[in-house]
């Protein structure tokens, strides 16, 4: 039973940048939840990497508070640029070192190691050299590239129910309930989250949930490879791949928008305007669109390339909106339409959601990461539907008037998260010959 704001925070973080090989443009918003646990880098040309030119991009969406993801957001580039492998050029590898060694890196902290949070970690380094994109994923943020318009999956999310991660889980000594590790948390990888790492004979691809990614490789082709974009599951959960990718190519038609502006006003169609629907667009959100630049070519320049590709039909960022939201009744003006993510408030009381969001569930069942509500939030709730609070013994707090299934089931609603697709290494859940990957590296250690 997640708690959400009254009116969501739509300050946005935006930022832009490039080099020669690639330019980006970033939003992240804290939107309905109580507060931000999203964190991203984006470095167009990592250093000390021999004569390669590369560039690494990432985003990280914490859940059960925000600590882990904010190491990751300060300390992700400093780890790869670490790493022997990517040094090396073996950047498959050195994502997979990377991973791992943001975990070690956290458990060397007196504080952090001991933190209950954890998040998901979607990244990629783009090499010029090797003219290749290496993609590493652990959890459900997901990394996708646009290829001759269409969507091309360089992730897969990890839930507990695929099958090659249940195996993972229950050889380790877990276990998978109501669609979660130990009943609790909702990804089956994931930077952080100790507590599901605690068996000390196993190595951390072994461990209840890993932080180790799938890594997948692909080999550019800049007449046809037009952009990556990396996204938490805030866009993901209102989105399809195809759907972010048309959206970014309708805003370049547009001809007066940056990559910045593109990536504000998809978390703009992403926002709900409302708390009273099936709580996707209430979560934190954030996007990093990247072009990818031929060799000796500017940005400007490959605005006029991806243009002249004429990609159509395009559907424009309202009428998505409102099919996505399709349950509430938007304006017919559309200038009207994104009102709730652009019209601030200063009202940001806040109060529980029904919707029983992923990751606001992290860690329930150890009833600590993220806010709680407090107990007199909780007695008004109550009352207001003839249910009281009474205090016993040893400061234990008793429900009357109803029984304690009924009072869960009033305050929570079904999880209607489906199995997200997700192969560990066969691709079977691409639906197309354009989204299977060139190649996964599997993990092993």
């Amino acid at each position: 039973m997640g708690q959400i704001l009254s009116n969501p925070i739509i300050d946005k973080e935006l930022d832009n940048g490039g080099d020669i090989m690639t330019a980006f443009g970033l939003c992240a918003m804290q939107g309905w939840r109580m507060s931000m646990e999203d964190a991203h880098v984006c470095l167009p040309k990592v250093k000390g990497v021999n004569k390669d030119h590369i560039a690494y991009y990432a985003v990280f969406d914490g859940h059960g508070g925000a600590s882990v993801a904010e190491f990751c957001g300060e300390r992700a580039a400093e780890v790869l640029e670490a790493q022997k492998h990517v040094k090396e050029g073996k950047y498959a590898r050195g994502l997979i070192d990377a991973f791992i060694g943001l975990d070690i890196e956290i458990l060397k902290d007196a504080v952090l190691r001991n933190d209950h949070s954890g998040c998901t970690a979607t990244a990629v380094v783009i090499s010029a050299e090797q003219r290749q994109v290496v993609c590493a994923n652990a959890g459900d943020s997901r990394t996708v590239l646009a290829r001759e318009g269409r969507a091309k999956a360089l992730s897969y999310d990890h839930k507990p129910t695929l099958v090659g991660e249940r195996s993972r889980i229950v050889a380790a000594d877990g276990f998978v309930e109501m669609e979660r590790v130990n009943g609790n948390l909702a990804l089956s990888r994931a930077i952080g989250d100790f507590e599901f790492k605690s068996n000390h004979n196993l190595p951390p691809h072994e461990q209840i949930v890993t932080c180790v990614p799938d890594v997948v490789a692909h080999d550019l082709d800049f007449a046809k490879d037009e952009f990556v974009v990396l996204a938490c599951d805030g866009i993901w959960d209102c989105l399809s791949s195809q759907d972010c990718v048309d959206l970014i190519h309708y805003g370049i038609n547009r001809g007066d928008m940056t990559l910045e502006d593109i990536a504000s006003r998809i978390v703009d169609v992403c926002c709900s305007p409302t708390t009273e629907g099936t709580g996707i667009g209430c979560d934190n959100m954030s996007i990093v669109i990247v072009a990818l630049l031929q060799p000796e070519e500017s940005l400007d320049v490959w605005f006029e390339r991806m243009r002249a590709k004429k990609h159509a039909p395009l559907v424009s960022f309202e009428d998505k909106r409102r099919s996505v939201f399709s349950f509430y009744e938007f304006p017919k003006d559309d200038s009207e339409v994104f009102v709730v993510s652009t019209k601030k408030s200063d009202d940001h009381t806040s109060y529980s959601s029904q919707e029983d969001e992923e990751e606001d569930q992290t860690h329930a069942a150890a009833g600590h990461g993220r806010p709680q509500m407090d107990l007199f939030s909780l007695e008004t709730l109550l009352g207001a539907g003839g249910i009281q609070l009474s205090q016993g013994a040893n400061n234990v707090s008793y429900i009357h008037g109803s029984a304690l299934s009924e009072v869960l089931a009033s305050l929570s609603g079904a999880n209607g998260a489906g199995g997200a697709p997700g192969g560990v290494t066969t691709g079977e859940d691409v639906t197309s010959e354009d989204e299977k990957p060139d190649r996964i590296e599997e993990v092993k250690e």
